[in-house]
């Protein structure tokens, strides 16, 4: 195993999202292992990681089970901190498949513990936001049970398009344990301004996932899945950003989540520490 990166003094706890080590895009299966993920994330000072509940099967059949998924985290000084993903709840619901969705991350949650889980909806659709509100606080109180915080993420092609609405709904489903998570990217391409995370309603600001990009009009689901940046390295206002989730409350642990083929191709080593470096200088830019 990996030892992990000493920290030094005051460093900020730092969170490799799945999709910034699996070294594959949205939908595929990671191109490197649980334990390479994990050594290379303790060697860049990273404190915790995410996965993906489609990744336990994938681990599980790789022939590495739950106490040696454990044992991984142990040795290399990680915790478990992000699950991705909760879909499949806030439109039109298909029962069967939300309840195995709710399942698995409740499986994840069983096996390697976890902080907060991902929540939202990639469908396009009319929202029925008093139904959607009810069905969110009914799961956010569920996984509570596992220790689980659900952090709602707008995405500007889908029925949550944007900040104001998952504000809305968080409101609306009046969960302690249901609150905002905050990406980069999507908060600035779903159009939304800083001032609006005065006064959150819920667990407030529940997550936050760094990264940068430039700002679209168009092909939001093309550009989200495959150029955003490492934070601090697009036009976004990253800082501005970061000092605006501290002021609302936030403290951490900050998740950086990157994906462009540029990225992927890298060597998980590499990618670890491009994307620990780039956080730390943005997070240490907030400071000043």
């Amino acid at each position: 195993m990996a030892d992990p990166a000493p920290a030094r003094s005051g460093d900020p706890e730092l969170v490799a999202s799945f999709f910034t080590l699996s070294g594959a895009g949205f939908g595929e299966p990671p191109r490197h292992t649980f334990p390479e993920r994990c050594e290379a994330a303790a060697k860049a000072g990273f404190a915790g990681i995410g996965l993906h509940v489609d990744d336990l099967d994938r681990i599980r059949e790789s022939g590495l089970d739950d106490a040696g998924m454990r044992a991984v985290l142990t040795g290399t000084g990680l915790r478990l901190v992000e699950i991705e993903f909760l879909g499949g709840w806030a439109l039109d619901v298909d029962e069967h498949a939300l309840a195995a969705t709710t399942a698995g991350v409740e499986t994840v949650a069983d096996a390697l513990g976890g902080r907060h889980v991902s929540a939202g909806e990639f469908r396009p659709g009319r929202l029925d936001p008093d139904a959607a509100a009810a069905r969110l606080a009914g799961l956010a109180d569920r996984l509570a049970g596992r220790g689980l915080r659900v952090a709602l993420e707008a995405f500007r092609w889908s029925a949550l398009p944007d900040v104001d609405t998952a504000i809305d709904l968080i409101r609306r489903a009046g969960s302690p344990h249901a609150g905002l998570m905050i990406d980069v990217w999507h908060f600035f391409n779903g159009g939304a301004e800083l001032d609006v995370l005065d006064h959150l309603p819920g667990a407030g600001v529940v997550a936050v996932q760094l990264n940068d990009g430039a700002r679209v009009d168009a092909d939001f689901r093309k550009h989200a899945r495959a150029a955003r940046l490492l934070p601090g390295y697009g036009e976004l206002d990253v800082v501005g950003l970061v000092r605006a989730v501290q002021a609302a409350g936030f403290t951490g642990p900050w998740c950086v989540e990157v994906n462009t083929p540029v990225f992927r191709s890298l060597a998980v080593e590499d990618a670890a520490r491009a994307a620990a470096d780039a956080a730390l200088a943005v997070l240490d830019a907030a400071r000043g």
